[in-house]
């Protein structure tokens, strides 16, 4: 689901450059309509096909038609369930979401929220909307003992999926320190990673991160990651650079979030981490998913350090 909004539009773009020709797949073709604003599939008789998937033989890739015969932002390599989200989104299940879940694993939804909060109001409904596919486990079974733990002193079974995913931001600012800011009495850095061809990953990341309670920009990020796939959250980690307070800009890392009309939401806890100690306590979530809009300027040559795929 994650930027298939954005191959969509790369891809209509190439449509247009091929205007007047068709991909075609059997006795149906795949067009470009500037009547219906995009891509549609037009039978022998020429109405339209809907509700269902069409193989294309120019791309090799599968396209979903809705009921309106319009293309919904669904192409995928093989055809999968089609689901329809609390808030009427359709959603192309392409895959599954958990590491460790299985195929045809079925996605959880969000409990409604019953906060009226106006601050967070476009961000609750897209987090409460997104299907979730949360991990079973993270196959490390010491850090799946941290996130549980973690889990239950935070979350509670009456928040919706907006609340929790904060309350593990809130943990990261409030319980760990960079050691280049504060100090960091009785740290314990003793501690065991599991050696082999994953020794530097991201769940390595976030188990030394959050059993030593310390770590960078980068270990923030990571970690937040981990516990967001723990509810079952597309997030993933970027680097680029961001503004200094003095000016200019510096190197970090940071976590995104792709919602289904292909905005991009950005989730920075270190930064509010360094916000909260200059507010000296007062927490701050000011990067607690803006929009890339809304923070432009704030971050750039951004490149994906770490996805789910």
């Amino acid at each position: 689901m994650k930027k298939m909004k954005k191959r969509l539009l790369a891809l209509s773009a190439s449509l247009c450059i091929l205007a007047g020709t068709s991909m075609t797949a059997s006795a149906e073709t795949v067009v470009w309509d500037a009547r219906v604003g995009g891509l549609c599939c037009k039978q022998e008789d020429g109405t339209l096909v809907t509700n269902r998937w069409v193989h294309d033989d120019f791309s090799e890739l599968w396209f979903y038609f809705g009921a309106d015969g319009t293309d919904i932002a669904a192409y995928q390599k093989q055809p999968c369930p089609i689901l329809v989200g609390p808030d009427g989104t359709i959603y192309a299940d392409a895959r599954v979401r958990s590491a460790t879940g299985q195929p045809g694993q079925q996605p959880v939804f969000s409990l409604p929220s019953t906060q009226k909060d106006l601050r967070y109001q476009g961000l609750r409904q897209t987090l409460d909307s997104l299907p979730l596919y949360p991990d079973a486990s993270t196959g490390r079974p010491k850090l799946d003992a941290l996130l549980d733990d973690i889990f239950a002193q935070i979350i509670t079974p009456d928040m919706d999926t907006h609340d929790k995913l904060k309350a593990c931001y809130d943990y990261l600012i409030c319980n760990i320190k960079d050691g280049r800011y504060e100090e960091i009495p009785g740290a314990y850095f003793e501690y065991e990673i599991e050696m082999g061809p994953e020794a530097m990953h991201i769940y390595n990341t976030a188990y030394v991160t959050l059993l030593t309670k310390e770590g960078v920009c980068d270990d923030f990020s990571g970690t937040f990651a981990v516990m967001a796939w723990k509810l079952g959250l597309p997030m993933y980690v970027v680097g680029g650079v961001t503004t200094k307070s003095g000016g200019g800009y510096t190197p970090h890392a940071w976590c995104q979030m792709d919602g289904p009309d292909g905005t991009v939401y950005v989730f920075d806890s270190h930064i509010d981490y360094l916000n909260t100690l200059r507010g000296n306590g007062t927490l701050s979530n000011m990067r607690f998913g803006p929009t890339q809009a809304q923070v432009a300027g704030k971050y750039a040559q951004i490149h994906i350090m770490f996805d789910y795929d």
